[in-house]
């Protein structure tokens, strides 16, 4: 079997500007925080970005430039507010939206992984959104005689970039029981090529003590790299919690554009490594901190 573990660099280098990019990431939970930064270092540019539910990451890659266009549901830091770096590059049409619904976007992945043009839902009929994305969606009458479907068009991004609780060499992927969103089981296998960074790297056997716990096979998945707190400043259950502290800093600056610009400077272009980031960030008093989730507190 071939081993998949590279370096952060080595993992991202491949994506070429233009490519389609699906982000795994619900608001502030189980972002691979760790890669969308390598995008920004490795100053990548044109990117197409495919979110169930975009956050900070959208934010901190629309301030960089990495990103004009999105297809989503959704972009917001729910407690923390709006994403105004995101906000200002869409209103100054920096950055195109494609706006479509929780279920036709799983339905256009979900196309993309099973290999077929396009899958039925009827979750945005009598919506406008329908109207705004006419090249994607179609209303089929049912051959078996009941109500119209939506025909929603296969979406095959270039890469996905996840962030998982382990890992082997090999490329095998598991996560901790626990809320999974459906686009962590639809996105990846809908992807041409797969980057995970991983909480820990591990012996192939200790995946086999819980098989069922293996979200993605190696033969899908193309690099991983072994990164503790890869989703800082999103939270990554139940590992630790997101970090308030560093979100409201963001929210702080983020509507103004040299502070915000600074902030990436500080925390993303600066840092040569996840260990110098982490100790910008706190260290080890921080992140045993944020193990003990909010609710514990």
């Amino acid at each position: 079997m071939q081993e998949k573990i590279t370096s952060l660099e080595e993992a991202i280098a491949p994506i070429r500007d233009g490519d389609v990019v699906a982000l795994q990431i619900m608001a502030t939970y189980a972002a691979p925080m760790t890669l969308v930064r390598e995008l920004i270092r490795q100053k990548k540019k044109d990117l197409g970005l495919v979110v169930l539910i975009g956050g900070i990451a959208v934010d901190w890659l629309a301030n960089a430039g990495v990103i004009n266009r999105l297809i989503g549901a959704a972009v917001t830091m729910e407690q923390f507010g709006l994403c105004q770096q995101y906000r200002k590059a869409v209103e100054q049409g920096r950055i195109r939206v494609e706006e479509i619904s929780e279920s036709v976007l799983n339905a256009r992945l979900g196309a993309g992984a099973r290999g077929l043009p396009f899958l039925t839902t009827r979750g945005a009929i009598g919506t406008d959104l329908m109207k705004e994305n006419s090249d994607n969606m179609k209303m089929l009458d049912d051959p078996f005689g009941g109500m119209p479907v939506m025909a929603c068009r296969a979406l095959v991004p270039d890469f996905a970039l996840i962030h998982a609780h382990r890992a082997d060499r090999y490329g095998n992927i598991q996560y901790e029981p626990g809320a999974r969103w459906p686009d962590l089981a639809i996105m990846p296998k809908a992807a041409k090529h797969v980057v995970v960074t991983a909480e820990e790297i591990v012996d192939s056997e200790v995946l086999r003590r819980h098989p069922e716990r293996t979200i993605l096979p190696g033969f899908k998945v193309d690099a991983v790299v072994e990164v503790p707190n890869g989703a800082h400043p999103t939270s990554f259950f139940p590992n630790y919690g997101y970090d308030t502290q560093f979100h409201r800093e963001w929210t702080s600056v983020s509507r103004n554009d040299e502070k915000a610009t600074e902030f990436i400077d500080r925390y993303i272009r600066s840092p040569a490594s996840q260990s110098e980031y982490l100790e910008l960030i706190g260290g080890e008093e921080r992140l045993e901190y944020l193990k003990e989730w909010e609710g514990k507190r």
